[in-house]
């Protein structure tokens, strides 16, 4: 999906992976190398836990799937943004390739896979608000990566890349590759 903004096209490129795969770490190095790049992080678009609760009234907040974000709130920001001056805008996080009004604003789409030891160990290192509750990521967190996994192999409307977050060097050159190859296209 191209559109045309002042005789420039914009690439928009779509990063989904599993909680903590390295997809915010890969953009802050692809806007230091290349020129124009503007990145959409999900996570700002999480819901406080007051709107959370209204979309999980009988149940805890799973923030693991798409009620617990503002995703309307970003497409439209991303469409927002295609119209000013980019070459590349990046959406990354671990639901932006399970959104379909999302996937459609997508010229390519990239998917980084890890193992359940690897985000388990990279989890306990960060800081979460709220914090993850006994037996979150073993109940929620990893259940519901394997649910977004399994829906993204099975949409025949993307055919996402897939990267290991096991190789950390390799999955940020294999990205790279793939928006230099679509910027090429242009």
């Amino acid at each position: 999906y191209y559109i045309t903004n002042n005789l420039r096209m914009v690439v928009v490129i779509g990063l989904g992976g599993g909680t903590n795969s390295g997809k915010t770490t890969i953009c802050k190095k692809l806007v230091e190398k290349i020129p124009k790049c503007f990145v959409f992080n999900q996570d700002k678009y999480f819901k406080t836990l007051e709107e959370a609760k209204l979309s999980f009234p009988d149940c805890e907040v799973n923030w693991e799937t798409c009620p617990a974000l503002k995703m309307d709130d970003l497409v439209a920001d991303v469409k927002q943004e295609m119209t000013r001056d980019h070459n590349v805008i990046i959406v990354e996080g671990h639901l932006v390739l399970n959104f379909p009004p999302l996937i459609e604003l997508f010229d390519a789409t990239i998917f980084i896979t890890l193992s359940r030891e690897l985000a388990h160990k990279r989890r306990l290192t960060r800081t979460y608000d709220p914090a993850d509750g006994p037996g979150y990521f073993e109940n929620v967190v990893w259940p519901g990566y394997l649910l977004i996994l399994e829906e993204v192999r099975n949409n025949d409307k993307i055919k996402p890349t897939f990267l290991d977050a096991a190789d950390p060097d390799n999955c940020y050159c294999g990205v790279e590759e793939i928006v230099t190859a679509c910027l090429s296209r242009n």
